[in-house]
């Protein structure tokens, strides 16, 4: 046995001896601050359910109503007409503004269901979504946007985006897959995510994962709401590809605002993600200092068994530039 092994009384060679009080005092300090943590996870935690208790009893007498609303059956007839009548854009990349997309009785429901603002606020600015659908929520909530996420975005959205988006969506298929027929690639709406901005949000310019052709945003504009503070629909100099699948930044200087879309109510955005850019900011400052935005986002795209056979199918050298995360949320 070395010279320098500590042995124990008892003969053992693994024993170490006391640690200081140096040592004791930073790892009761560390003990500490975990305590800290996990009391301010539960803290929040148990201010997320009381608010979604208050709010389920607030909406509970409104659940009947919402029944009666959700059974219209005209409702997919004038969410595809108003998809249908809206302008088309090509530059500098196709997207198109829909305004008045669902019948006011629906967004209105939206909005009574939006969860509590409890919810978003445990995570840090910038990134306060909820995805869909819920893990917690009002009753109400629930049901309005289970709804909105698993009937009317798969089943009436998404089909008139896809058949609105033909002709840019096929070049785009084609130019990525020169060999395939753009028709054959399975294309479906995800669930997507509620989103909530604050004073101070910024998102600089960028594109979307590329496995998400195409990105849709709800514009949930409450009354009251200011106009202001929308979201820029760029053109890029010099506009290179997405190195990969992940969110493309681009450099600000190389970007000119072509339309600066203003916050409305069931305004959609939607634009394909092949080039350009968008982008969204609230000043600081803005007013009033509780100034809430909250957008639905989802997107159309190939669901992730038909990524793989895509993948696949890319020419090898154009395989590095779809490479990453294939998931049409992020």
């Amino acid at each position: 046995m070395s010279s320098n092994s500590t042995v124990a009384p008892n003969g053992d060679a693994s024993f170490s001896p006391p640690s200081t009080p140096t040592d004791q005092i930073a790892a009761m300090a560390e003990q500490i601050s975990a305590l800290r943590e996990q009391l301010s996870h539960v803290t929040r935690r148990e201010a997320e359910l009381r608010a979604v208790l208050v709010r389920e009893s607030e909406l509970d007498a409104h659940l009947d109503r919402l029944a009666k609303v959700l059974r219209k059956t005209n409702m997919g007839e004038k969410v595809t007409a108003a998809i249908e009548g809206a302008a088309l854009r090509l530059e500098p990349f196709p997207y198109t503004v829909i305004d008045d997309l669902l019948p006011q009785v629906f967004y209105d429901s939206l909005l009574m269901g939006l969860p509590p603002v409890e919810l978003f606020e445990s995570k840090p600015l910038g990134k306060q979504h909820l995805d869909l659908p819920f893990d917690m929520a009002p009753m109400y909530s629930r049901r309005v946007w289970r709804f909105m996420c698993a009937e009317l975005v798969p089943k009436v959205i998404s089909t008139a985006l896809i058949a609105k988006f033909r002709a840019p969506l096929d070049d785009w298929i084609v130019t990525n897959w020169p060999s395939i027929d753009p028709g054959s690639v399975e294309l479906h709406g995800s669930g997507g995510r509620i989103m909530l901005r604050k004073r101070g949000y910024r998102i600089r310019p960028h594109r979307d994962p590329k496995w998400s052709f195409i990105t849709c945003i709800l514009q949930l504009a409450r009354p009251g709401d200011s106009e202001t503070w929308g979201t820029q629909m760029l053109a890029v100099d010099d506009d290179q590809e997405a190195k990969n699948a992940a969110p493309h930044w681009i450099d600000e200087k190389k970007c000119r605002v072509v339309e600066d879309v203003a916050f409305r109510p069931n305004r959609l955005i939607v634009f394909l993600n092949s080039v350009g850019a968008h982008s969204a900011y609230i000043p600081a400052d803005a007013q009033p200092d509780t100034l809430q935005r909250y957008i639905y986002q989802f997107r159309v795209g190939p669901p992730l068994e038909a990524v793989t056979r895509l993948r696949a199918l890319l020419p090898e050298e154009r395989q590095p530039l779809w490479a990453g995360k294939a998931l049409l949320d992020y």
